[in-house]
């Protein structure tokens, strides 16, 4: 029997997955009074303070299974100090202790939809970013198709809805993490295509193997999907890696660059380029958003950071 997903409902009847296997401007003003010949440095801007505390804060914390700090009811969100603990990392120390987990990746997304949503969709196209736990259903769903088995009414209404939902939109963002590496696979409807998008360009070596069998579920979870409106074609759409974005040179950040793709592919490009050195400054930002977005209830977590800047 193959796995299933555990995944409850909102109030809205939308389905809410639970975490699957995947998921893991303001400047101080200067003293013009000050003694001959001493130079005095401006303050660093409160929002790069801000950064620098929360970074403080979560290494304080990093091994705390039971400190929340980020919570939000609607959307539901939980990040606790241990799952951040990847962000305060230091580049000396490159592997998979600083790679992002799913965890975090999720609940960035949804500061992306809301901001998203806020600015209208990219060329006035109707997007969907879809996070780690679309992976796992769509997983599972691929793996029923191969034993045949039935769905229950309940998974039956979760395919149909899964259909609308992405048949209401013109780009389908999925986050795929394949042997601990994330990447992006965009369902383009207008190109009637998969588009790759990866900072590992795994293709030169392997051409497009590794994307393919990283999709093989993924796509027959699509088409168990597809199949009930009548458009099981669109899953066998063909996989083309995206030539010339930006690409890491270290070992841990490709959650980072697949949260780029998300926020910045307009289904032609990129809506503005971007370099390493800023990924590894984004890494930083990531952890301030997060905790001071007006998503995070945790107001005595962002009241204890806010004390200790300097």
């Amino acid at each position: 029997m193959a796995f299933k997903p555990t995944h409850a409902r909102t109030a809205d009847g939308e389905r809410n997955a639970k975490k699957g296997k995947h998921s893991s401007y303001t400047t101080s003003q200067t003293s013009f009074s000050r003694p001959a010949g001493r130079r005095v440095q401006a303050p660093a801007p409160i929002v790069d303070r801000r950064e620098d505390a929360t970074i403080a804060f979560i290494k304080a914390h990093a091994d705390r299974k039971d400190k929340l700090l980020v919570s939000s009811e609607r959307p539901h969100l939980r990040v606790r100090a241990d799952a951040m603990r990847s962000l305060t990392v230091p580049l000396s120390q490159d592997g998979p202790e600083r790679k992002i987990s799913g965890v975090v990746l999720d609940a960035y997304l949804e500061l992306l939809r809301r901001r998203q949503g806020a600015e209208h969709d990219k060329n006035a196209r109707r997007v969907l970013l879809l996070g780690v736990e679309e992976q796992d259903w769509l997983e599972y769903l691929g793996s029923l198709a191969r034993t045949d088995e039935r769905l229950t009414d309940q998974d039956a209404a979760d395919v149909a809805a899964t259909a609308a939902r992405y048949l209401q939109s013109d780009m389908v963002f999925f986050l795929v993490n394949h042997r601990e590496h994330f990447f992006v696979a965009v369902l383009n409807f207008a190109k009637a295509e998969y588009q790759v998008l990866d900072s590992g360009n795994y293709a030169r070596y392997n051409g497009l193997r590794f994307y393919e069998e990283a999709l093989s579920k993924i796509r027959d979870g699509v088409r168990r999907c597809m199949e009930e409106v009548g458009r099981a074609h669109v899953a066998g759409w063909r996989v083309r890696l995206e030539p010339g974005l930006p690409e890491q040179n270290d070992e841990s950040s490709c959650g980072l660059f697949a949260l780029k793709w998300m926020e910045l592919w307009d289904g032609e490009e990129l809506a503005r380029s971007f370099s390493m050195d800023d990924v590894h400054a984004f890494r930083k930002k990531l952890a301030e958003e997060l905790v001071f977005s007006e998503l995070n209830e945790m107001q005595d977590v962002k009241e204890q950071i806010e004390s200790k800047m300097t």
